[in-house]
Parts: structure tokens; sequence; C-alpha cells
């Protein structure tokens, strides 16, 4: 087993990978449904960018208030309505907020251009650094957002395999538990490795390494040991140049990984 280290780009790509009026009304029924009509929203927004108008920014009051409905955690997770105590709405939940983020990551990435082979390659490479740039934090907003939502998969996938003992699950759910862990990992690993990146500014890393902090036990606790060991070796040069603001969180994050137990869904990693 290893733990691939990617470049900074392509690992940001991976991430995204895996996975009417715009006038917010004053009070919806709950925040599922608050998540999808502000989902709704910003998705018909964003279809109408161009590569001059670009896309909708948290700087406009009305684009930060759907942000705010759309990624407000502690209201969808804390006392999660009935759809979101069944995994699969919980996971379609999910993966609409990735694809928003993975939007503001790839736009304009498959613009025709005059170009091939390496040159074509180099002008999608500089549009990525250009859509980091532009649209840095509300990135880091869709992908702390998706630590607090991964956060309640996890305690729903522990909920399901916690009924029985583990010499009682089949093949078929060892392998499900398996391919869950290494997906919500492989986008763990990402987002704590960004401290490292220079592409993201002080305040969008916080935004992302405090998320991952606050989900670190149930996250580290997906991985065997070796996975563990291996991640805590990629953060050994972190500190260097470390902005102070980060340090706490980081420092939770590496206690965590400290850990060597392994129990429950780790045992099917």
């Amino acid at each position: 087993m290893s733990l691939s280290i990617s470049t900074p780009l392509r690992r940001i790509g991976q991430l995204f990978f895996l996975s009417s009026a715009f006038v917010v009304p004053a009070a919806w029924a709950d925040s599922y449904g608050d998540f999808q009509q502000a989902s709704g929203q910003l998705e018909a927004l964003m279809a109408k960018a161009t590569t001059h108008s670009g896309l909708p920014r948290l700087g406009d009051p009305d684009v930060a208030a759907l942000f705010a409905r759309i990624t407000d955690a502690p209201r969808l997770f804390q006392a999660p309505v009935a759809a979101l105590q069944d995994m699969n709405q919980s996971v379609a939940l999910c993966e609409r907020a990735t694809k928003l983020g993975k939007a503001y990551y790839a736009f304009d990435m498959e613009r025709p251009l005059p170009l091939s082979g390496a040159e074509l390659q180099q002008a999608r490479a500089d549009q990525a650094r250009q859509n980091l740039a532009n649209y840095g934090d509300e990135m880091s907003t869709f992908f702390a957002f998706g630590m607090h939502c991964h956060g309640h998969l996890i305690q729903l996938m522990e909920q399901e395999f916690s009924a029985l003992p583990a010499d009682a699950v089949s093949g078929t759910e060892r392998l499900r538990a398996r391919a869950f862990s290494k997906g919500s990992t492989t986008m763990y690993v990402g987002v704590v490795q960004f401290v490292q990146v220079p592409f993201w500014n002080v305040a969008q890393k916080k935004r992302m390494l405090e998320a991952a902090a606050q989900h670190a036990t149930a996250n580290v606790a997906l991985m065997p040991p070796p996975l563990r060991e291996r991640l805590l070796g990629t953060l050994a040069q972190a500190d260097q140049d470390l902005d102070p603001t980060l340090a706490p969180a980081l420092a939770t994050i590496r206690q965590a990984l400290s850990v060597t137990t392994c129990e429950g869904l780790c045992q099917f990693y």
C-alpha cells in the first residue's frame, strides 16, 4: 500500500472528480430543502456564466447568501432531517456540492483552443491556475464543506457496520466499506496536504484545514496505521514558514494521525 503524493494541480483535479428568480426566500421548510433550492439557483447562475462575465463570486451578496445556505454544515448535519439519515440521499447531496466546486476549478477548461499537444496542456494548466487565483475563496468553501459532508457520511457508515461483528460482514459489504474508506481518505489527504500548496492563501488554507481538523478523528479512523504514518511523513516539512493561525488545526490532525489502533471501518480498508 502506498500513499501517492501527486502534483498540486492534479491533486485538486482528482479531489473534485471523486466523487428562475434568484431571490432567497426568507424561510424554507428545512435545511435539506434549503440546500437543494439554493444549489439549483447557484447552478442556474453558473450556467449563464461566460468567459467575459466569469462565475458567481462570493463578493456578490446574493451569491454569498446562496453559498451560506448550501454550505451550512451545522444546520444540515448536527440534527439531520429524515432525508439525510439515508445514505443514498446523503451521498447525492455531497456529490452535488462537489460538482459545484468542480465547476469553479474547471471553468473555461473545455473552451476550444487553436492548440495541441504540449501547448494545449500548458494552456489548460494556466487556466487551472487562473481559476485558483480567481475562485480560491469559492473552491475552498466547497472543500471545507466537503469535509463536513464526508464526516456525516462516515457517521452513517459507522452506524451501519457497527451493528454487526467484523466476521459477520459479507465479502461484498467489505468491498463497499473499503471503497468508501479509500475514497474518503483520498479526499481527506488532499485537503490536509493543501497546507503546503502555494496556490491557496492563508485564509483559504485556514478554512479548509479547520474543517479537516474538526473531522480528523473520524477520517483517520478509516486509515490503517501505515497510511497514517505516511501522511504524517508528508506533513514533516509543513511547519516551515507556517502561518501561526494554521498551527492549531494542523496539530489536531497530527494528534489524530498518531493513534495506531485499527478498529471499525479501518478493518476493511
